[in-house]
């Protein structure tokens, strides 16, 4: 008997906000309520957060892992259609994922689509792989932890959707 692995090249994440449709947006979009994306775990950097929103443009922020490992991610914008949906090449030229602006779809293709429910945001996120990376590199993305990771932080945005002002952070 051979044993067999199906590949995938990315995964989709739903979450529901209890938040309208047009905050959520702005949860996405805006340096002032991107907050959520830091890991409470660990110390918020002092450097800001930086959104250009048009197509091309970049937002980019640093991210810390412990005292002495920080790295900037954020992604660059290829669809920015507001309210509803917004799509960028996830990483950051010098930080992690490491993407490259002459070869954009080399890299990971984040799409966030969310659905006006009222009150409520049903938030789709999708992360695809490119069809140009061969399989080993593949299997290594889905056992690095990408899946995980986004989880943990989608969850942290449904926490923070609804909470006051905190330190000086824009409530969503």
């Amino acid at each position: 008997m051979t044993a067999t692995y199906e590949l995938h090249r990315g995964f989709t994440l739903t979450r529901v906000l209890d938040a309208p449709q047009d905050s959520a947006f702005r949860a996405w979009t805006d340096p002032d309520h991107l907050h959520w994306f830091f890991n409470p775990a660990q110390p918020t950097p002092a450097e800001p957060i930086k959104v250009d929103l048009t197509v091309g443009g970049e937002w980019r922020q640093r991210m810390v892992v412990d005292g002495a490992t920080s790295y900037i991610t954020g992604g660059i914008y290829r669809q920015i259609t507001p309210p509803g949906r917004l799509s960028f090449y996830w990483g950051a030229v010098g930080g992690w994922p490491e993407i490259d602006r002459a070869h954009l779809d080399d890299g990971p293709l984040a799409t966030v689509v969310l659905g006006n429910r009222g009150e409520l945001t049903e938030m789709v996120f999708t992360l695809a792989l490119p069809d140009s990376w061969p399989a080993d590199r593949v299997r290594v993305w889905e056992t690095d932890g990408p899946h995980d990771g986004w989880s943990q932080t989608l969850d942290r945005l449904v926490d923070a959707v609804g909470q006051p002002e905190l330190e000086g952070h824009a409530a969503l």
